[in-house]
C-alpha cells in the first residue's frame, strides 16, 4: 500500500534550528548525506521554515514538466522583477515568442566566427608563460559575446569587466548562509547584491536609451527597444528594462561558469588535454566556422562532461501552487522545492564512476538520450532559451583558446552553491603559448 498521504522524510537534524547549520555550512555535501540516509524526496528544516528537495529523473520530470503546480519562487522576482526568468503563464509566453527566434539554431550558427574572434581578441592580451584569472575572464568573454551577438552592440573592455561584476553580485541573494535566513536579515552578501543589482539597472537603462530601432537592426535590443516605445506593444517600459537585466546575467553567467570549469578541467587531466588539442589541430584552418565547430565531436564530449560534473544550475527552485502528490509523497500548498540538478548529475545509479571526469562516457549516448538523467539548462516547457546559444559559444571559445594556448591548472576546484555553482575563490591557470599547426596559422595570419 503506498504512502501518497504523508509528507516526505527528513534526516535527523538539530533541535530549534533544524538542518540550518549543517545545509549552510555544505550544501552539496549535507543533500547528498540527505539523498543517501533518507531518499530522493526529503524535507529539510530551516530556520522555521520547511524546503523539501527532489532528487531523482523521474520526479523532477513530473515537476518541470508541470509549471501551473510547481511554479517560480519570488526570490526570482526580487534578483529580476518581470524577466522571462520570473514570470508565469500569459506574461511568460509572451515574452518567451518576442525572444525565442534571437536564439534559434538557424539564426545563432552565423555567429561562430563572431564568438571565435571577440574571444581571439580577448585572449591576445593574455601574459604568455604566466598566469589568469579564469573566472574573471571567462565572465567577460561570456559578456563581450553578448553585447556582439545578441544585442548587437559594443563595448570598452573595462567597462565589460565592471558590468560582468556587478551582474555577478546577484549571487549574494541566494549564497546559503543568506538564504536560510528571513528576507529581512540585512547579511554582507544581500548588501551586496542590492548593490550590483542598482548598478545592473542602471546599466541596462542605459544601454537601453543610447539603442535605436532602425528597421536595419535586426538584434534583440532594437527589437525589446521597438516594444518599449510601440503604444500598442504589451510590454510596458519597466518590463523591457527587466528583459535587459535579466539577459545581462542570465545570457552570460551560466555559460561563463561552465567555460572556467571545461578549461580547468582540460587544464587538470593531461589525457583529455592531449585529445582535445589534437582534435582542433587536425579540424581547424583559418577563422572558425560552423562547420569547424561542428566537427569538434571530442570537444562536445568535454562540453557535456564539464556541465555534467559541474552543472552552472545546482538547483532548480519551484514552489507548489496546490497540494500536489510527488513520488510517494504529498507537498502541502507553498511548498518550497529544490530539483537537485548536482544530485542527479553525481549519482551513481545513473553514471559509472560519477565523480571521475570522463567525457569518453559520451561517446555512444547524446543529451537528449539521456533525458532527465541531464538537465543542465532545465527540460519541459520551461527549458532555457539560450541552451543553443550557450552551446555554440562554449564551444567557440574553447576552440580559440585552445588552438592559441596549452592550460595548466594549478590548484584544485572547489565549487559552492549560490544562484548559481560558483567557484570557492579564484580559479586560476598557467598559459604557454601553442606550437603546431593550428597556432601557427594564426600567427601568420
Amino acid at each position: 500500500m503506498g504512502r501518497t498521504s504523508s509528507l516526505p522524510p527528513s534526516p535527523p537534524g538539530t533541535p530549534v534550528i533544524g538542518h540550518t547549520a549543517a545545509f549552510a555550512a555544505d550544501p552539496f555535501g549535507f543533500v547528498r548525506q540527505s539523498v543517501e540516509s533518507t531518499g530522493d524526496i526529503f524535507r529539510m528544516e530551516l530556520l522555521g521554515r520547511d524546503v523539501y528537495v527532489v532528487a531523482a529523473p523521474s520526479t523532477i520530470e513530473t515537476a518541470l514538466s508541470n509549471g501551473e503546480t510547481f511554479a517560480k519562487l519570488d526570490d526570482f522576482r526580487v534578483a529580476f522583477d518581470e524577466a522571462l526568468l520570473s514570470v508565469e503563464g500569459d506574461q511568460w509566453r509572451r515574452q518567451r515568442h518576442a525572444m525565442e527566434d534571437f536564439f534559434a539554431p538557424a539564426r545563432i550558427g552565423d555567429d561562430a566566427e563572431t564568438m571565435g574572434q571577440v574571444t581571439a581578441n580577448r585572449i591576445e592580451e593574455w601574459p604568455t608563460g604566466g598566469r589568469i584569472q579564469l573566472d574573471e575572464e571567462m565572465r567577460s568573454i561570456a559578456l563581450e559575446n553578448l553585447f556582439e551577438v545578441v544585442f548587437g552592440a559594443s563595448l570598452p573592455a573595462t567597462d565589460i569587466d565592471a558590468l560582468a561584476a556587478d551582474a555577478n553580485a546577484l549571487n549574494g541573494w541566494f549564497e546559503p548562509t543568506s538564504w536560510v535566513l528571513p528576507d529581512w536579515v540585512p547579511t554582507p552578501a544581500r548588501r551586496k547584491f542590492r548593490r550590483g543589482s542598482d548598478r545592473l539597472r542602471d546599466w541596462a537603462r542605459s544601454i537601453l536609451d543610447e539603442t535605436g530601432a532602425g528597421p536595419a537592426d535586426e538584434s534583440l535590443l532594437a527589437t525589446l527597444a521597438a516594444l518599449r516605445d510601440d503604444p500598442d506593444s504589451e510590454f510596458d517600459q519597466a518590463e523591457v528594462l527587466d528583459q535587459v537585466v535579466g539577459m545581462l546575467f542570465a545570457g552570460h553567467e551560466t555559460t561563463a561558469l561552465a567555460m572556467t570549469y571545461a578549461c580547468h578541467l582540460i587544464g587538470s587531466h593531461p589525457d583529455v588535454a592531449d585529445r582535445f588539442y589534437a582534435e582542433l589541430d587536425t579540424v581547424l584552418d583559418g577563422p572558425l566556422t560552423l562547420e569547424d565547430l561542428s566537427a569538434l565531436e571530442y570537444t562536445t564530449q568535454v562540453i557535456n562532461e564539464t556541465l555534467r560534473l559541474y552543472p552552472p544550475v545546482h538547483a532548480i527552485p519551484r514552489v507548489t501552487t496546490e497540494r500536489v502528490t510527488l513520488g510517494d509523497y504529498v507537498l502541502p500548498e507553498d511548498a518550497e522545492v529544490l530539483l537537485s540538478t548536482w544530485s542527479v548529475h553525481r549519482d551513481p545509479r545513473f553514471y559509472d564512476a560519477p565523480l571521475e571526469f570522463d567525457p569518453g562516457r559520451w561517446v555512444d549516448t547524446t543529451a537528449r538520450e539521456r533525458g532527465f538523467e541531464f538537465i543542465p539548462f532545465g527540460n519541459g516547457p520551461r527549458i532555457c532559451i539560450g541552451r543553443h546559444f550557450a552551446r555554440l559559444e562554449m564551444k567557440a571559445v574553447l576552440a580559440a583558446i585552445g588552438r592559441r594556448y596549452r592550460l595548466e591548472a594549478t590548484d584544485d576546484l572547489d565549487v559552492f552553491p549560490k544562484m548559481t555553482t560558483q567557484p570557492d575563490g579564484s580559479v586560476f591557470v598557467q598559459i604557454t603559448e601553442r606550437t603546431g599547426p593550428v597556432a601557427d596559422g594564426i600567427a601568420d595570419s
